[in-house]
């Protein structure tokens, strides 16, 4: 029965009661706005970075999933080709303080060091009020905004969860392909797997 749970919270198959109250964003609305404490020691807002692509990754300390992403570069590989186009990539890990994955943000900065991971910064929304407003239930979840501000893309990183090595395939790559190529992207809305987030 416990492995069964677990099981269950670990592909997000477990319903939250709290799961009842999550927004949801659709494609090319205006993404929600947000200020947080990051692992460098500043508030980062999604306003900071107006005009900018912003890639907002949903991740756990905790979660096999996000850890399969980041076991053999994967993760790092899809980051550091975004940033270095440029684009401001946010990670995001929603957990209140007391539930499994909560991060200080010494324990953040020191998250990123360990998984040498090419984000912008670590964001913590310790009062979930980010996860909410987007309607996040699993890590990893991604969603990309336009320099518009409008939401262009949400869900997986790519179609395989036992995926863990980057060979340029996943789905934020496209995506961000797409929109420096000034094209609409072609697969905005894909479904996340992994590990279910705790509100």
């Amino acid at each position: 029965m416990a492995r069964a749970l677990i099981l269950a919270l670990c592909l997000g198959l477990f319903v939250s009661p709290a799961w009842a109250a999550l927004g949801r964003v659709e494609i090319g609305s205006p993404a929600p706005g947000f200020s947080a404490l990051g692992s460098d020691g500043r508030s980062h807002a999604l306003s900071d970075y107006a005009g900018k692509i912003v890639v907002l990754e949903w991740t756990s300390p905790v979660c096999p999933y996000t850890a399969l992403k980041y076991q053999r570069g994967l993760m790092q590989a899809i980051q550091g080709r975004a940033t270095k186009a440029g684009v401001v990539w946010l990670s995001i890990n929603t957990s209140p303080s007391g539930r499994p994955g909560h991060l200080t943000v010494e324990a953040a900065k020191a998250r990123l060091v360990a998984t040498k991971a090419q984000a912008t910064s670590l964001v913590l929304d310790e009062d979930t009020r980010i996860g909410q407003a987007y309607g996040v239930r699993t890590t990893p979840t991604v969603f990309v905004i336009g320099k518009d501000g409008l939401l262009v893309y949400q869900g997986a990183v790519d179609p395989d969860p036992q995926k863990t090595r980057d060979d340029g395939q996943d789905y934020v790559t496209a995506a961000l392909r797409d929109l420096r190529s000034a094209k609409p992207v072609k697969r905005p809305l894909t479904r996340a797997y992994g590990c279910a987030v705790e509100y």
